[in-house]
C-alpha cells in the first residue's frame, strides 16, 4: 500500500499546484461560453442559422459537439505544453524537492508522476469538460428551436445514442494523439529539468538551429527542408484528413464511432509511435539522472 500512497501523494500534489489550469480555467470558460449562447437565444441573435438547411437538430448538435472538442483538444495541448515548461523544475523554486529527496521516492518517479499528471490525470479532466459541454451543447441545441422555425427536436435516443458515439470517438482520438506526442512532450520536460522556463523557448530552438545546420551542411542534396524537417513534420501530422471531416459534414447519417474510429487506427504509424514511446521513457530516465546527479 505504501507505493500506492506514494504515487498518490505526487499526483494529488500536482492536481493542487495545477487546479488553476486543470479544472478552474476550463470551467470558468465553459460558464463564459454557456452564457454567451444562452444570451444569443435569449435576444434572438440567431438568424444566421435560418440560412442552414438541416432536416434536425441533430446534424447541428454533431458538428457542434465536434467543434467543441476539438477547441477543447488545443485548450488542452496549450496547456500541457506550459506544464510540461515548468513542472520538471517547478519544485526547485519552492524548495519541495528537498522534502521529496528526505523520503523514499525516486526522481524517476517523481518525474513520471509529473508525466502521468500532464498525459493522464489532466486529459481526465479535459474529457470530462468535454462532455459536460457536449451536454449543455444539445440542451442549447434543443431551446434554439424556440427562436429557429426551420430546425426540429431529435429523438431523445437517437441524440444520446449520437452523444456517445462522437463521446468515444473523441476519447479514442485523445488517447492516440497522446501517446503519439508523448515524445514531444517528454522532449519539453526533459528540458525543463535542465533550463526550467527556458525549455519553452529551447522546445523550437534546438530543432530549429539543427535545421538550418543541417540544411547549409547538406547544401540542399538531401530532401526539401532537410531529413530532420521532414521527420518532424511527419510526427506533427496526426489523425483524420479533411476528406474524413467532409464526409461528416456533407452526410445526413448519424455519427458513426465505428466508422471515424477505424479511419484514425488506419492512418496510425504503429512502429513510429512505439519507437516514440521508447524514446519518451529514455528522456524521463536521463532528466531523472540529472537531478539526482546535479542537483542536490
Amino acid at each position: 500500500m505504501k507505493p500506492l500512497k506514494s504515487w498518490t501523494a505526487l499526483l494529488n500534489r500536482e492536481y493542487l499546484e495545477h487546479r488553476m489550469a486543470f479544472v478552474y480555467f476550463p470551467l470558468g470558460i465553459l460558464a463564459l461560453l454557456a452564457l454567451a449562447a444562452g444570451s444569443a437565444l435569449a435576444f434572438n441573435r440567431t438568424r444566421i442559422m435560418l440560412d442552414i438547411t438541416t432536416p434536425t437538430t441533430l446534424k447541428v448538435f454533431e458538428l457542434g459537439y465536434l467543434m467543441l472538442a476539438a477547441l477543447w483538444l488545443a485548450y488542452m495541448v496549450v496547456a500541457a505544453f506550459f506544464y510540461f515548461g515548468d513542472a520538471f523544475s517547478a519544485d526547485k523554486r519552492n524548495n519541495a524537492m528537498f522534502f521529496w529527496k528526505s523520503m523514499p521516492v525516486s526522481d524517476l518517479k517523481i518525474l513520471v508522476s509529473k508525466f502521468l499528471t500532464g498525459t493522464l490525470l489532466f486529459p481526465a479532466l479535459m474529457f470530462l469538460v468535454i462532455l459536460v459541454s457536449g451536454l449543455l451543447h444539445f440542451a442549447l441545441v434543443n431551446l434554439a428551436v424556440l427562436v429557429v422555425p426551420n430546425l426540429l427536436i431529435p429523438e431523445p435516443l437517437v441524440a444520446l445514442w449520437s452523444f456517445l458515439q462522437i463521446s468515444a470517438f473523441v476519447l479514442v482520438h485523445m488517447v492516440l494523439s497522446l501517446l503519439w506526442f508523448a515524445p514531444f512532450l517528454a522532449w519539453v520536460g526533459g528540458l525543463s529539468a535542465v533550463f526550467g522556463r527556458w525549455s519553452l523557448v529551447l522546445a523550437f530552438l534546438i530543432p530549429g538551429l539543427a535545421i538550418v545546420v543541417e540544411n547549409i551542411l547538406l547544401f540542399g542534396s538531401g530532401p526539401r527542408g532537410g531529413y530532420i524537417w521532414e521527420y518532424l513534420s511527419h510526427r506533427l501530422e496526426f489523425g483524420l484528413d479533411e476528406t474524413d471531416y467532409g464526409s461528416l459534414i456533407v452526410g445526413f447519417h448519424p455519427f458513426s464511432a465505428s466508422d471515424f474510429i477505424g479511419r484514425l487506427l488506419a492512418k496510425v504509424d504503429w512502429i513510429d509511435m512505439g519507437t516514440g514511446l521508447l524514446v519518451t521513457m529514455a528522456i524521463l530516465w536521463a532528466a531523472s539522472e540529472y537531478r539526482r546527479r546535479r542537483i542536490a
